[in-house]
This record gives structure tokens, C-alpha cells and sequence, in this order.
């Protein structure tokens, strides 16, 4: 299986972001992409995702709209996004639920030390706490592609490190795409990166 993206454009009023960017990522593997703030990381996330208005000849998954193969791709932007009334756990069981995953909730609130909060009202949560929920969601999701937007943010240098360890791990047989302000503590693990410079997308690879 591959995620497939092809002459994908973002622009916005007096403004083009991304131009015609064209790639293809593998099944397996981590890969970070790199830009200054405000050069289009989110944006292509946003864009894969059919979020934002995109021009583009494309976005598959094993060659099928990937509008027809959600179940196979996650993505949860911020914790921004979070329904402040509601608990983690109501998040967890959600995605378990929608993903039709087979990963035990409780194994991954354990992984995260999340038991002291879990069935909270997010609004109580600190922002490493929110952090460790949206990480959990994805470990829930057991998603084969996996895209993820700073998902180091507001994390402690020990959880960062074990979530590279996590990370490592399920790139040998998922898709990892990330960014992250950290990249320095990714760069060591990432299979590819894929730089943004001038509205154009340049692979390592390349």
C-alpha cells in the first residue's frame, strides 16, 4: 500500500503556499517534514485530508480516493480540538470504536501514566496531559497511516524520548508522517525528510 499525492497546490488570497507537490508515501517508515513556521506544514496535512480547498490530480490510498479509506489514516490536528467537557477516556473509546481497533484502552492509559486523569473533564487537563491523550488516540486508532503535527508539543524530554521510541518502533510497519519543533530529536529516526522551501516540497530522497 502506498499514500499517494499528486500535483497537490495550496493557495489562499494573494498567496500560494504549496505548489504542485507530487510524492509518494511508502507503507512503512517515518517521515518528517521540515519548514519554518507559516511555510505549509499543516497545510498539506490539511489538504491530504480534503480540510482545505487544494488543487490537485489526486490523494489515494492504494490507489482508491482517500476519501473511501479514512479508516486507514488518522490524523487529530491539536488538542485544540478537544471538547473540553468531555474526558480522555471518551476520546479513547471513540477511536477505538470508529477505527474498529483491537489495542486494549487500558494497556495504552497505562503506557501513558494517563489512570489519575483519564475520566476527567479535559478542561482539568495541563497541555503534556492533553499531549499524552492525542498520542493515546492514535495507539487506539492502530491506524496503517498515521499523520501527525507537532505531536511532541508540550511534552516532558522523557516523554519525548519515549515517544520516539514508540514512534520507531510502529514506523517498521505503519506510515509515520510528522513535523515537529524537535526535529533535531526526530531527524535521527526519520526514514525520509521532506524539506518545504519556496511553496515547493524537496525529498531527502531526491
Amino acid at each position: 500500500m502506498t499514500l499517494r499525492v499528486n500535483k497537490l497546490t495550496v493557495s489562499f488570497p494573494n498567496q500560494r503556499v504549496i505548489n504542485n507537490f507530487t510524492y509518494t508515501f511508502n507503507d512503512k517508515g517515518l517521515y518528517l517534514i521540515v519548514a519554518p513556521n507559516g511555510s505549509g506544514k499543516t497545510t498539506i496535512f490539511r489538504a491530504i485530508l480534503g480540510l482545505i480547498n487544494s488543487s490537485n490530480q489526486g490523494i489515494t490510498i492504494n490507489e482508491r480516493p482517500i476519501s473511501s479509506q479514512r479508516s486507514k489514516l488518522f490524523y487529530y490536528e491539536s488538542s485544540n480540538w478537544f471538547d473540553l467537557n468531555l474526558s480522555g477516556l471518551d476520546y479513547l473509546k471513540f477511536v477505538k470504536s470508529q477505527w474498529h481497533s483491537t489495542v486494549p484502552v487500558e494497556s495504552v492509559i497505562k503506557l501513558w501514566n494517563m489512570q489519575g486523569y483519564v475520566k476527567k473533564a479535559i478542561r482539568k487537563y495541563s497541555l503534556g496531559m492533553k499531549q499524552k491523550l492525542l498520542i493515546a488516540m492514535y495507539l487506539i486508532s492502530d491506524a496503517d497511516y498515521m499523520i501527525m503535527d507537532e505531536i511532541n508539543n508540550g511534552l516532558d524530554e522523557d516523554s519525548r524520548k519515549q515517544l520516539m521510541q514508540i514512534l520507531n518502533q510502529m514506523a517498521q510497519s505503519k506510515c509515520i508522517i510528522t513535523s515537529s519543533h524537535y526535529k533535531d530529536e526526530i531527524m535521527p529516526y526519520a526514514n525520509t525528510v521532506l524539506t518545504i522551501k519556496n511553496c515547493q516540497v524537496v525529498s531527502s530522497d531526491d
